[in-house]
């Protein structure tokens, strides 16, 4: 696990490695343990190692075949002992037992055509001195980032924006299609980053850029299945195939020349996380997991209870998080604005998963690939008669004459929408309504409203509603809020974490299943169930789903409003042009007085505020945003 960074020359100018010292330094929080930089010519490359793998032997940048193949990368490799093997019989050499430089031999021998052969999560970057081309690569559904830039005649990339940051002159303005992006969900989602002409590179993609010709082109490694592909065995079949699957997705998760151990909350994904590492270790398995003293967000009984089951190591903790000191530790990790408030336990139980361990497996994926989230079975629910969805039309038409304040405007809202407008909605910080309410105008003007546009996107597609809202949340929830979250709060703390429920062959065999076989309108995550059970303690498969929740509305009731308001009205934060000062007045009224609870909103407009303070007036007055 690294962070990587660097950049490369069109007009031939050559490289300052000062330049690129400065953008390694702003990660040296997610490589703690080694620096290193190459450059060559147009070309610059550096990384901030955090060592997982060949702990003294894999210091990167590497170079192979004379310094003519050049990488650096953020990530792990899980199959390159079966890759390095393979090359070795092909009559290739190689001086360490890291993963880097596998990448490299690969990327010598299929070009770019290698990516695919990759089992793992990464963020490569390879200067290749014979053709002078630059190619970024990324993995398969976006676990770790990787930005990029085109300016003034080069190109930059970083696994983060404070690293392309500090190499500009001037830090670029706010893209509004992308704050609008936030508003309405809570975080930036899609290719466009939150700067202007910054860019993520997408998942499963690699961009090559020759620096002779100025050309540069995109090419696809891997797709999402679409659906269209069905399996056609039995239900028994595809059962014992997926316990294979998962099991060799843990396996090869495990290796690691560091301690390792498991987040672990109360849910079946992590129960299944630790049930498989438990079975393929000689130790018992180090698991973490820590609460709030809240008993209706709390999973620490849980917890614990299948910790025993396992004979795991269990640590937990009981914190009562400073929330001003937490609010500005997100703010400089998380470098564009995020403001999914479990970001806030993850950075907690990244934290104490640290003081023992250096790697974690987790349980994300997991429903989103087997159809576990409660609005599933409630957008399913809500499928009606053709006079129902003419009714709620009627209803919602009326909903919208309402005035936006009114008492009852929301429940009268979502009451007018269908399936998909309402599971959309529950994805929503602000719904349209309230969202052309508070931003203003520039903001709003800049991109189709995305609650409608996601709507749209889930209606357009093919296959069954449930397949279609799994989709949408595959290519859009997972990538740009889930795993964003995951990377930034542990690599806060220089701690790796691995999804194998996110292994691509686990997920194309999901996606291959009918949709009846994940769940419908009464159950969810059936296929994934049966699958488990005979690894699990039976109360596993009925707890309700909680996860790492957050209780922001206590902590507002208890004296964070305060806290919130004087953030909110300071002049700066108005003078921004983003939202309405009069109406985020409005909305913190009427949450202190308790005739609405605005508390995920409240959060949001902070972490906007604090991300604005750390990563653009800090960076204008170039004092530069690192941790």
């Amino acid at each position: 696990m690294c962070g990587i960074a660097g950049f490369v020359s069109l007009t031939g100018r050559p490289a300052d490695p000062q330049r690129l010292v400065r953008m390694v330094e702003t990660l040296k929080h997610r490589g703690p343990d080694d620096q290193g930089y190459f450059t060559q010519g147009p070309a610059a490359i550096g990384a901030a190692r955090l060592s997982i793998i060949d702990v003294a032997g894999g210091h990167q940048p590497l170079s192979i075949d004379a310094g003519a193949i050049t990488v650096a990368q953020n990530g792990e490799i899980y199959n390159y002992v079966e890759l390095r093997e393979e090359l070795a019989r092909a009559g290739t050499r190689t001086t360490t037992a890291c993963d880097t430089e596998v990448i490299a031999h690969l990327y010598a021998a299929e070009g770019v055509a290698g990516f695919r052969r990759l089992r793992g999560m990464f963020a490569v970057a390879i200067w290749d001195a014979s053709r002078q081309r630059l190619v970024l690569a990324r993995d398969r559904v976006g676990k770790k980032p990787l930005y990029y830039i085109e300016h003034r005649g080069e190109w930059l990339f970083g696994s983060e924006t404070k690293a392309i940051l500090s190499a500009l002159d001037e830090v670029p303005p706010v893209n509004p299609a992308a704050l609008l992006s936030f508003f309405t969900f809570g975080y930036v989602a899609g290719g466009d980053a939150i700067f202007q002409g910054m860019h993520r590179l997408e998942p499963g993609t690699a961009l090559v850029i020759d620096t002779r010709s100025g050309a540069s082109t995109v090419e696809r490694v891997w797709s999402w299945p679409d659906g269209s592909v069905k399996d056609t065995r039995t239900e028994a079949d595809v059962i014992e195939e997926l316990r294979a699957e998962l099991t060799e997705a843990v396996r090869i998760r495990l290796r690691s020349d560091v301690p390792l151990g498991a987040f672990l909350s109360g849910g079946m994904d992590s129960a299944a996380v630790l049930a498989l590492m438990t079975n393929q270790s000689s130790r018992p398995v180090q698991t973490f997991t820590i609460g709030f003293g809240d008993p209706l967000y709390d999973e620490l009984d849980e917890a614990r209870s299948t910790a025993a089951a396992f004979g795991a190591d269990h640590h937990e903790q009981i914190v009562t998080p400073d929330a001003v000191r937490v609010a500005d530790a997100l703010a400089v990790h998380y470098d564009e604005p995020f403001a999914d408030a479990s970001a806030i336990p993850t950075y907690y139980v990244a934290e104490l998963a640290r003081r023992h361990v250096t790697v974690c497996l987790t349980g994300d994926g997991g429903d989103e690939l087997f159809a576990g989230y409660a609005p599933y079975a409630d957008a399913l629910a809500r499928v009606g008669a053709p006079v129902i969805a003419v009714l709620r039309s009627v209803i919602g038409a009326g909903a919208r004459l309402v005035p936006v304040h009114a008492r009852g405007k929301g429940r009268l809202s979502t009451i007018g929408l269908g399936p998909v407008g309402w599971f959309v909605w529950r994805r929503t910080v602000f719904p349209d309504y309230l969202l052309d309410a508070i931003a203003e105008p520039d903001v709003i003007s800049a991109a189709t409203l995305p609650e409608r546009e996601a709507a749209n996107q889930i209606r357009a597609a093919s296959g069954p509603l449930l397949s279609r809202l799994q989709r949408w949340d595959q290519r859009h929830y997972l990538p740009d809020d889930i795993l964003v979250k995951v990377d930034r709060a542990t690599m806060a703390h220089s701690l790796e974490a691995r999804c194998p429920l996110l292994d691509h062959r686990v997920i194309e065999l999901a996606a291959a299943q009918p949709a009846s076989r994940h769940g419908d309108a009464q159950a969810t995550k059936r296929l994934f169930k049966k699958a488990i059970a005979p690894w699990v303690p039976a109360d596993v498969l009925t707890r309700p789903k909680r996860g790492f929740g957050v209780p922001l509305r206590r902590w507002f009731q208890e004296g964070l409003i305060g806290w919130a308001r004087d953030i909110l009205i300071d002049p700066r934060t108005r003078q921004r042009g983003w939202t309405k000062s009069n109406e985020v007045a409005r909305l913190l009224q009427q949450h202190e007085q308790g005739s609405r609870d605005h508390a995920k909103r409240i959060w949001a407009l902070v972490c906007l505020e604090l991300w604005a303070r750390q990563h653009v007036d800090r960076s204008q007055s170039g004092a530069r945003a690192c941790a």
